[in-house]
């Protein structure tokens, strides 16, 4: 007997059910935990009626990764500070990619993880990320037209959002562990980034900072000690 069709409101409507379902998976148990049985059985229907909506995990994955690559655009348009004189815009929308971040870390992880197809395989997942980075280019052009920025606004973009990128996957991955947070870091980066004197480190107490330098950096010349020459045979 053929299956009923389904509506497109019907279709939709699941999917958007099961993508949530995944993301709730994923946050909770992490991106191994998602499987068709698993979504299943959280949406309380058969094995196999995902595979009806999705035709693979990774048809899945590539759609749960366009879903959260529209919510981070939409959050960045929605905290950038569009008609504020450039350098507030501009740090606006690092902090909007920063708030996004915190807010939504497993997204994050899940969007930029190295363990993907590549996105060209996929139009609709290269889409959402380049509307996102475009965004980002539009940014960076409006900085450059304004005199605030030189150079080129891709390479410039890719610079800002590599620095960014760094950043945020490490606050993510708990990795930054040396006395230095996220919200220390950040505004520094961005003054850098705009060309604005950033803040300068707190100096140590001159004896500390003095000693340490002498007992950890002595000049080379000071760790190398002099070879004597051998006489040589009298002529």
């Amino acid at each position: 007997m053929a299956r009923a069709q389904l509506s497109s409101e019907t279709v939709t409507a699941t999917r958007q059910k099961l993508l949530a379902l995944a993301l709730d998976i994923h946050r909770a148990e992490g991106l191994d935990a998602i499987s068709f049985r698993r979504l299943a059985e959280a949406a309380g229907i058969s094995h196999t009626l995902p595979y009806r909506y999705f035709e693979s995990k990774e048809a899945l994955l590539v759609a749960l990764r366009v879903v959260c690559f529209q919510r981070f655009e939409t959050h960045v348009r929605e905290h950038e500070k569009v008609t504020a004189p450039l350098p507030l815009r501009i740090r606006s929308v690092a902090e909007a990619y920063v708030s996004f971040v915190e807010q939504h870390p497993a997204e994050y992880q899940l969007i930029f993880s190295t363990h993907q197809p590549p996105p060209d395989q996929y139009p609709d997942l290269l889409a959402a990320r380049r509307s996102l980075f475009d965004h980002a280019i539009e940014v960076v052009q409006a900085g450059i037209d304004d005199g605030l920025l030189h150079g080129d606004a891709r390479a410039l973009t890719h610079l800002f959002w590599l620095s960014l990128h760094g950043l945020m996957s490490l606050h993510v991955g708990g990795q930054l562990v040396h006395g230095c947070g996220l919200s220390d870091l950040i505004e520094p980066l961005v003054a850098r980034i705009i060309g604005s004197d950033a803040p300068k480190p707190m100096a140590m107490p001159k004896s500390a900072s003095t000693i340490n330098q002498q007992q950890r950096f002595k000049p080379v010349e000071a760790l190398i000690t002099p070879r004597r020459r051998r006489p040589g045979p009298r002529g």
